[in-house]
């Protein structure tokens, strides 16, 4: 009875602690990740409502383009003033042509038939020719002083008054164009040798304007 209360004493049970739990298995594929949540934009409502306006932000232009911009102006500009200038070196040629007609004429009056007042052609290509001289005269002043101010732009006055005058100086030298034939057919002298030149300045002041008023046109 003794040996079996010995057996049973409390202090044959001693504390065994448990072995700790065996690791989990390899795996040669690793464990799929998780999927990454998007973050929501902040400019849609959590109720599902419409979204609230965006500032819209404009960038400044660089450097460069706008370098590209003025140098896309300036050759517009260049173009306008090439071709103000060639508008201004023809209604001066015109200007100088008409006057030159103009004294031929006015100069031929050497009595009795060699009188330009007794023809009334001649008349007439006197009278235009004056028309012509202050006509292109102004023009030309004026586009000078439109070019000095920096102002490309042509008036459509302008293009509507060249071919005007263009279109006297062509009838006018026309008009004197066959009886000069006529006359010096017969006689040439001081007379005809005057009108004859006069007539032939006519036709290129007639051409002066006629291209004035093409580039007019186009600047």
């Amino acid at each position: 009875m003794a040996m079996q209360l010995h057996a049973a004493s409390p202090d044959d049970h001693r504390y065994v602690p448990e072995p700790p739990p065996p690791p989990p298995p390899f795996s040669p594929h690793p464990a799929p990740a998780q999927a990454a949540v998007k973050p929501k934009s902040p400019h849609v409502s959590q109720g599902g409502g419409p979204r609230a306006p965006v500032a819209t932000v404009t960038t400044p232009l660089t450097p460069s383009r706008d370098r590209a911009r003025q140098a896309h102006n300036d050759g517009g500009g260049d173009q306008a003033q090439v071709l103000n200038g060639i508008v201004l070196v023809l209604r001066a040629g015109a200007a100088l042509l008409s006057f030159v007609a103009m004294a031929l004429v006015a100069s031929c009056r050497h009595g009795d038939w060699m009188d330009f007042l007794r023809y009334q052609e001649y008349r007439y290509l006197l009278g235009v020719s004056v028309v012509a001289f202050v006509y292109s005269a102004a023009q030309a002043l004026k586009n000078f002083r439109r070019m000095r101010r920096g102002d490309a732009h042509a008036s459509f006055l302008d293009f509507a008054g060249d071919q005007a005058v263009a279109y006297l100086l062509v009838t006018a030298s026309a008009a004197a164009l066959p009886i000069t034939i006529r006359m010096r057919s017969a006689v040439i002298n001081v007379f005809t040798d005057a009108i004859a030149a006069s007539i032939a300045l006519g036709f290129l002041a007639f051409a002066a304007l006629a291209l004035s008023a093409m580039f007019s046109r186009q600047a």
